[in-house]
């Protein structure tokens, strides 16, 4: 699959705060970790406010500072904790556009004051300013404060340009000075500024839980009275405190003493283990999808470049292969590069500006798309999806801030395509392009009501490995002839990986990853590749000596030698975490085969025969047969679903270890 492009930085925020629990702090002071203190919330600022986003300031009047209690030894320390989440104060007035944050922990050890001795805030000055109110550490009844403006620097981190994202983001940095064992850090903070993703419509997460134990986890809004405001629950019943304020209406979600939760990986992409309370002033899908509607809509004007290139397009001969000749140009000429800054960040760019320069994140090559295609005459939308909810975004309330990503849906003859312009290496027809499970997304065609279910993929990964082994006499070499066949989006995924590295890479990995195996074996030919784009096939085929391929038996009666499954056994290894009160997650789709042809030079025996093993999250089928001169050995593994629930884990793992012990092949000689 391509890159991501986060549509917003709400929804990297919401993927955080389910995954890590901590994204609602916006100072991060490494890595979090966890372990309360009585004492007042002091304001104290040293230095002066500069002009720019960032200032120092006392909390707005709005804002009451939470109390901690201090924990005065670390004796009740979960073990392997470096620290302990004291308070983690959330404030906000819809309003002003205001989040206060307010945050205590207490160091436990060396790693806690290491990992937790550098605050940085990340910001977006195209729309918000960051007030800092105090920086300080608690040393017995003791406030230091820390927090002098000179020594706040202010950078561009660009965080996303692994993903060739250049957002515009600003950290603050703030590097704490003479921090000790047993030390408060004690810091807040207020953003100010509306997000103006989804037409500026509210929306956020309440902390439930976090994933380290926490001593008090507290989130209060003051909401305006006029305008609509939706509450949703999941894997919680919490029910929030209520007092009118005269215009304005205060909700409190308070919550003490609450347990950490750690993750149980692999977990299935879509679930999220920690409980939450969403927020949202969007009333419908249909509200959600007019407004971002508007968004990806250009009124502007075509280029005469990009007529003329559209003109060429109408040249070929049926509308499939125009949809194709479009989507490989966007994919192969368009480079992903994505501008987040100012309106760039929510709204796409004109699709001229992106034709001309040749680059652009998914929005722009999704309304650049869409654009091309309409002119064409073929009908085609914008589709907003969110790559980690999937098909769990129908439990969610409406809101734009849950999209990270947005694709195309094209309909021809009736056939629906959901089509992604970022995507790299596809090749082949029209009905031979794969997407991933999205599960639903938000089409934003008029009329639109709720999200749409987007079905899988008909075109389905299949990778085939076909090893054919010249086995002679002992003492003897063995030849070696590896061809691998990957189609549908494994032949994607091995061009992408084949052009990233190189032959001589990529060959050389191989060697290694069979020397793991037959420590004797070197490298007899250069490596072949082919690369069949019409029908979307990829095959290599390797070369290979092995010098000693049979090896004394363990009861030294004769000799053997063994062959494996390489592209099988990573499939059907036990999880780590077998006892599991969240389900497993598994590679899906995943279509695996494994092929031995072995030519022995002298005659052994051999036992022939089948075995399949299959439930409802797996396939595995394995046969033995022995014709005329030869062994050939047949394994087939493929997963039938992305997760395995809790209750159907005890007999998925019964079954999986039987997968285990049967794959690969050993041939005895005496």
């Amino acid at each position: 699959m391509a890159r991501l492009n986060c549509l917003n930085a709400q929804a990297r925020v919401l993927a955080s705060a389910m995954r890590a629990g901590a994204a609602r702090r916006g100072w991060r002071p490494g890595k979090a970790a966890g372990l309360l203190l009585a004492a007042f919330c002091v304001w104290a600022a040293v230095g002066r406010a500069q002009d720019g986003p960032v200032s120092v300031a006392p909390p707005s009047p709005w804002i009451v500072p939470l109390r901690f209690l201090a924990q005065t030894n670390g004796e009740d320390a979960d073990a392997g904790r470096d620290s302990r989440l004291l308070l983690e104060d959330c404030q906000i007035n819809a309003q002003t556009n205001e989040l206060f944050n307010h945050v205590a922990r207490q160091l436990w050890s060396s790693e806690g004051v290491q990992s937790h001795s550098q605050l940085s805030i990340d910001f977006d000055p195209n729309h918000q300013s960051l007030v800092l109110h105090w920086v300080q550490l608690w040393r017995g009844t003791n406030a230091l404060s820390r927090l002098d403006l000179a020594n706040v620097q202010v950078i561009q981190r660009e965080k996303d340009l692994d993903q060739y994202l250049f957002n515009g983001e600003q950290s603050a940095v703030l590097l704490l000075e003479d921090v000790r064992e047993g030390d408060i850090l004690d810091y807040a903070y207020t953003i100010r500024g509306l997000n103006p993703i989804g037409s500026g419509k509210f929306s956020h997460l309440v902390t439930v839980r976090e994933h380290e134990p926490a001593d008090r986890l507290a989130t209060q809004l003051l909401w305006p009275k006029s305008r609509p405001l939706h509450v949703k629950n999941k894997g919680t019943e919490a029910v929030p405190a209520v007092v009118k304020k005269g215009d304005l209406t205060e909700y409190t979600w308070d919550f003490t003493h609450v347990e950490g939760l750690e993750d149980e990986d692999p977990l299935p992409v879509w679930f999220f283990p920690l409980p939450w309370v969403q927020l949202s002033e969007a009333q419908s899908w249909s509200e959600v999808a007019k407004s971002e509607r508007a968004v990806f809509t250009n009124s502007a004007p075509l280029s005469p470049e990009l007529t003329r290139q559209i003109n060429s397009w109408r040249g070929l001969p049926d509308a499939g292969e125009r949809v194709v000749a479009v989507l490989r140009f966007l994919q192969d000429e368009v480079r992903y590069q994505g501008i987040e800054m100012g309106a760039g960040a929510y709204k796409p760019a004109n699709p001229s500006a992106v034709f001309a320069r040749r680059f652009g994140d998914c929005k722009d090559k999704t309304l650049l798309c869409v654009t091309i295609l309409r002119a064409l005459g073929i009908e085609a939308w914008p589709v907003l999806v969110a790559t980690d909810l999937r098909q769990t975004l129908q439990d969610w309330l409406p809101t734009a801030s849950q999209f990270d990503h947005a694709i195309v849906q094209v309909t021809l003859d009736g056939q629906s395509y959901w089509l992604d312009p970022t995507a790299t290496f596809q090749r082949g027809p029209l009905a031979a392009r794969s997407w991933p499970n999205y599960g639903c997304g938000l089409v934003l065609r008029p009329g639109t009501t709720e999200l749409a279910v987007i079905p899988e993929s008909t075109v389905r990964p299949k990778t085939t490995v076909t090893e054919y082994f010249l086995i002679r006499l002992l003492g003897y070499p063995t030849d070696l002839k590896v061809v691998t066949v990957a189609d549908g989006p494994d032949a994607d995924d091995l061009r992408r990986q084949f052009s990233a590295d190189g032959r001589t890479a990529w060959q050389t990995r191989a060697l290694n990853s069979f020397a793991a195996l037959y420590p004797d074996i070197e490298l007899a030919a250069p490596m072949d590749y082919a690369d069949d784009e019409d029908q979307n096939e990829v095959m290599t085929t390797e070369y290979y000596h092995i010098r000693r391929m049979w090896s004394p038996s363990p009861s030294g009666l004769g000799y053997l030698c063994r062959f494996y499954p390489q592209n099988i056994i990573p499939a059907v290894r036990k999880p780590k975490v077998s006892f599991r009160s969240m389900p497993l997650g598994l590679p899906y789709p995943k279509h695996e085969v494994f092929r031995a042809e072995i030519t022995p030079v002298q005659i052994v025996p051999v036992d022939i025969g089948n075995r399949t093993i299959e439930n409802p999250a797996i396939y595995f089928h394995k046969v033995v047969a022995a014709p005329p001169g030869k062994v050939l050995l047949e394994e087939e593994f493929n997963t039938r679903t992305d997760a395995v629930p809790v209750e159907g884990m005890p007999g998925y793992l019964r079954q999986l270890e039987q997968v285990f012990d049967l794959t690969g092949f050993t041939l005895f000689s005496y």
